[in-house]
């Protein structure tokens, strides 16, 4: 494989571990809240298929849904990416 082969397969690796932990620090947020899946989905209409995704890392989360999300948790989508990327704050 060429040089820059390995390099777009290292970005696209990063990026996909960026989404799994993102993914993860969502699932941990929604348990926090005491909400199923099934919930979230409903109540921010989000198909439940599309969340499962998000949260597995398998795609990444996009700001619009960003926003369902933290409207259903009573927050602001700025204060849920924080939370996110920081979880220690």
């Amino acid at each position: 494989m060429s040089t820059d082969h390995y390099q777009r397969l290292e970005k696209y690796e990063k990026e996909y571990i960026g989404d799994v932990i993102l993914g993860r620090r969502l699932a941990g947020i929604r348990e926090q809240a005491i909400l199923t899946r099934k919930e979230l989905a409903l109540l921010s209409g989000i198909p439940i298929d599309e969340l499962i995704d998000y949260e597995s890392g398998q795609i990444p989360i996009s700001l619009n849904r960003m926003r369902e999300i933290a409207s259903v948790l009573d927050t602001d989508a700025l204060a849920l990416i924080t939370r996110l990327l920081f979880p220690a704050c």
